[in-house]
């Protein structure tokens, strides 16, 4: 069954007859020759001619698309006639809100760190629009020709290249200052295989294109009486940044990571290879492909991965205020026997995720596939009795959902894109197992958390899941997780009508502070390389990557020699630096 994906309002494969587009950004000349080991920047005396752009569009059949910020519409220069109150004010509305930048946006990136106020709805209207962090130009990719033909360009021309799909990645790797990027959102395929077969697995399978989001991909399974392994989020690439960097689930109890039911990859090279990557075939690459992080080692054109029968899940929340608790001591209390009673919730195909704010404490979501409604209740029953123990009120929901998609839809929807803003402040961190088991080690955590959520700048937001029985071919996912129980993130929230320097403020704060303080609380783990702050202190290559690093290095060497792909903590991200007028450089 292949299914083609086409939402209202979407471009789709109507871009291939746009004619390439010019916007004159506010760059100015060059006053310096751009040093040799440096990609050129528009301004620099290498940088590409708009003839040579009209070339490369000619080459992939009117599909390059220069970059307008969609923000133009809010302000008066450089051009006075983009201004428009209706649409900047609609803008405003929905800037906080992941579908603002999809779809008909090639260029646009939902981080705001990286946006950088460059060109956004809520700075002073006369205040010029340039493109700042973003990509000049954007291949609508419809084909691996059409990425042949970008990284080829790329090359001979010394400009940043880029891979995006939606624009999720926190670390910047879906933009570079005048760059071209790769634009894969628009390679909507969905094929469901009733029966795969190989040497290491026999079964449903799917195939996904690069486009594809969580949310459309679970649609397109249950149409077909399955469910997959995906995030949370549900407008996040799948194919991409998530499951190229292991993607955790509320699925991840019962099925392994992400990356550990990945079947086969589809992708192009920086050389321009073509390849398809198993277990069996280009093994170094799927090896480094499934957990190795996004946008490092190749560009994915498709991936294959399991399927699983459809079917009810369980769904609860659990909460309780502070208000509700006899004095602070007692809710802390509270908070604290939770995270003695977690590793025991999440066994039989469970998961769980739960909020910590100063004055509450909130379990959003009981995950039980395949599991009736009363099963929630006897789940945590244990629980409600130690919080009857402390006289805490609190409020339990429990039902069941016919189908797994119904259960994301009730507790992660709206479909397809799902409620999540964009717009946080974050690093997360793996808790190994023995830190929940020992009380001085538990303790220990509780107080980073109470600490951090105490000024009530930042909450904490957990997913206990247990990947550590999980059947799958060998690949590069952070060792840690296979002794994770939780994964926890300090979220703080940009505020873009503030400052920069006042957000800004708050990064280094979380980086300096609350993560120090919670890596102190679970020694020896790491981090989820998608979920990092690109301010981060600490040794990034032994928290994201432990002991698969030289490996990745390697491999990393042998399919991009020339460094294409660049990444802040991406695999060889040290060999490269940014430069005082936003050039990469080599270090």
């Amino acid at each position: 069954m292949l299914t083609l994906i086409q939402r209202p309002g979407q471009l789709g494969h109507l871009l291939s007859g746009l004619a390439v587009l010019f916007f004159v950004p506010a760059f100015a000349k060059a006053d310096h020759v751009t040093p040799a080991a440096c990609r050129y920047i528009p301004g620099d005396d290498g940088y590409p001619t708009q003839s040579e752009w009209a070339q490369l569009n000619n080459t992939v059949g009117g599909r390059l698309i220069a970059t307008i910020p969609q923000a133009s519409v809010c302000h008066t220069a450089p051009s006075s006639s983009d201004y428009n109150e209706t649409a900047c004010e609609a803008l405003q509305a929905g800037w906080d809100m992941a579908q603002t930048f999809l779809e008909v946006k090639p260029a646009e990136i939902i981080n705001a760190y990286y946006q950088n106020q460059s060109c956004d709805p809520f700075t002073p209207v006369s205040r010029p629009c340039v493109l700042g962090n973003l990509v000049s130009h954007s291949i609508n990719v419809s084909s691996a020709e059409d990425v042949i033909a970008g990284l080829e360009f790329a090359r001979q021309k010394n400009v940043r290249l880029a891979i995006k799909t939606t624009g999720h990645d926190y670390m910047g790797k879906s933009t570079g200052l005048g760059g071209l990027a790769l634009w894969m959102y628009n390679l909507k395929t969905a094929d469901v295989i009733d029966q795969y077969e190989s040497a290491w697995y026999s079964g449903p399978a799917i195939k996904l294109g690069s486009g594809m989001i969580v949310g459309e991909s679970y649609e397109v399974a249950a149409a077909a009486g399955y469910r997959l392994v995906g995030g949370e989020c549900g407008s996040v690439g799948i194919t991409g940044g998530y499951s190229q960097g292991g993607g955790h689930s509320i699925l991840n109890t019962a099925y392994g990571m992400a990356a550990d039911n990945v079947l086969e990859w589809e992708v192009v090279t920086a050389t321009g290879e073509h390849l398809i990557a198993t277990p069996a075939n280009n093994t170094d690459l799927y090896w480094a492909l499934c957990g190795g992080g996004g946008g490092t080692y190749g560009v994915v054109l498709s991936m294959k991965a399991r399927l699983y029968p459809e079917g009810p899940v369980a769904g609860g929340t659990l909460g309780f205020n502070l208000a509700d608790a006899e004095n602070d001591d007692t809710f802390w209390e509270a908070v604290t026997i939770w995270h003695q009673y977690l590793p025991s919730f999440i066994k039989e195909n469970n998961t769980l995720q739960w909020v910590i704010e100063n004055s509450s404490f909130n379990v959003q979501s009981i995950n039980l596939p395949d599991q009736p409604a009363s099963a929630v209740k006897s789940l945590v029953s244990p629980y409600l009795s130690e919080l009857d123990r402390l006289n805490i009120t609190y409020l339990l929901t429990a039902s069941v959902s016919a189908t797994y998609l119904d259960h994301f839809a009730k507790y992660y929807g709206p479909l397809p894109y799902g409620p999540e803003p964009p717009s946080t402040v974050l690093n997360s961190r793996l808790v190994p197992r023995a830190v929940f088991a020992n009380e001085t080690a538990r303790a220990k955590f509780v107080d980073a958390v109470r600490s951090t959520v105490s000024d009530g700048k930042f909450l904490y937001g957990c997913s206990g899941m247990d990947v550590s029985n999980s059947s799958h071919p060998d690949n590069a996912v952070l060792p840690a997780w296979r002794d994770t129980v939780a994964i926890c993130i300090p979220n703080g929230f940009w505020n873009y009508t503030a400052p920069l320097a006042e957000n800004i403020a708050l990064k280094e704060r979380l980086v300096t502070v609350h993560v120090p303080a919670i890596e102190a609380a679970t020694p020896g783990s790491g981090v989820y390389l998608n979920e990092m702050d690109p301010l981060y202190q600490g040794d990034w290559k032994a928290n994201m990557y432990a002991g698969n690093y030289d490996r990745l290095l390697s491999i990393k060497h042998q399919y991009d020699p020339d460094y294409l792909f660049y990444g802040r903590f991406a695999v060889g991200g040290d060999e490269f630096t940014i430069d005082g007028s936003g050039r990469l450089c080599r270090a």
